[in-house]
């Protein structure tokens, strides 16, 4: 599943080996919320079974008001093998959507210090070795 998501699919096999091995199972029952909009990130969402969907809400939205069902902007429903909860920790900003399970769920869960030590050093990582290569091209040299 890491290899197929769009944030993990471009890290060596030894950075997948690592990120699996820190991943934890967690089951939702249907109509149970994974993520709640407003709520501080802590965790990388992989759903490996079932089908959830994605709430965003009318910009400026509380995510305490009681009518916040009708406040919803668009909404969409994510398959199985759909990566979620990202945003808020590569940012460290609250959760931007709140996030449903249609039917009973399984994903695996990553801690967000993890998830952002891989996948920024493995960012920094590529970035150097292009500036490396960058650096080898006589047009780019002074």
């Amino acid at each position: 599943m890491l290899k197929n998501c769009f944030l993990t699919k471009n890290l060596s096999d030894s950075e997948i080996e690592k990120l699996a091995g820190a991943m934890k199972p967690q089951k939702f029952t249907k109509g149970e919320l994974i993520i709640k909009y407003g709520d501080h990130g802590t965790l990388y969402y992989i759903l490996s079974k079932g089908n959830v969907k994605v709430m965003v809400y009318n910009q400026g939205t509380d995510p305490n008001d009681p009518q916040i069902s009708d406040k919803v902007a668009f909404s969409k429903n994510m398959p199985s093998g759909s990566g979620f909860g990202e945003l808020a920790l590569l940012y460290n900003d609250k959760r931007s959507a709140s996030i449903e399970a249609v039917e009973d769920c399984e994903t695996w869960t990553l801690d967000g210090t993890v998830f952002k030590k891989i996948i920024v050093k493995s960012s920094m990582t590529k970035r150097n070795l292009q500036a490396g290569f960058l650096d080898e091209i006589k047009l780019f040299s002074k």
